[in-house]
This record gives structure tokens, sequence and C-alpha cells, in this order.
């Protein structure tokens, strides 16, 4: 399953983003407008959509007993921890 833990650490790196999308509306003028353009479209955008896909395929899996061995415990933390806070942001 190579495809899954590319999927958890491409959600991993748009989590980043979203860290950094987050940062960037406290501050009035970033230095680069283009990469802080790229940064909230993955930020805001893209980490929900892959942060979804990833725990529910990891729900899945671990709903029919698949084993997870390929994919570190911590990144499937993080990103579940990212989703989260995520949904509670969406939904405030």
């Amino acid at each position: 399953m190579a495809l899954l833990r590319m999927f958890n650490r491409s959600a991993f790196i748009c989590n980043v983003c979203f860290l950094l999308a987050i940062t960037i509306l406290w501050i009035h003028h970033p230095v680069n407008a283009g990469l802080a353009s790229l940064l909230i479209v993955m930020g805001f955008f893209l980490s929900f959509i892959f942060n979804l896909v990833v725990n529910v395929w990891l729900f899945i899996r671990m709903i029919i007993k698949k084993p997870i061995n390929e994919v570190p415990l911590a990144l499937i933390y993080l990103n579940g921890s990212f989703l989260a806070i995520q949904l509670f942001l969406l939904f405030k």
C-alpha cells in the first residue's frame, strides 16, 4: 500500500501548509504574495480534502481489520488531530 503512505505524507505536507497559512493571516504584508497564495490554497483547501480522504481510508481499513503497518502511528495521529482542528474551525 504505497499509495496510502504517499497520501499520508502529502496530507502531512498540506497540514504544515495549513499551519503556515494560519500564520500568514496574522502577518499584514507577506513577503511573497505568490508563495502566500500557494500556502493558503494548499493549507485551507487541499489539506482538508487530503485529511478527509486519508482518515476515511484508514478508518475503513481499521473496520475491515487490515493491518496498517506501512504508515507510522505518529503520522496517523498527527493527520487525525489536524482533521479534528480543521473540522472544529469549519463548524465554529
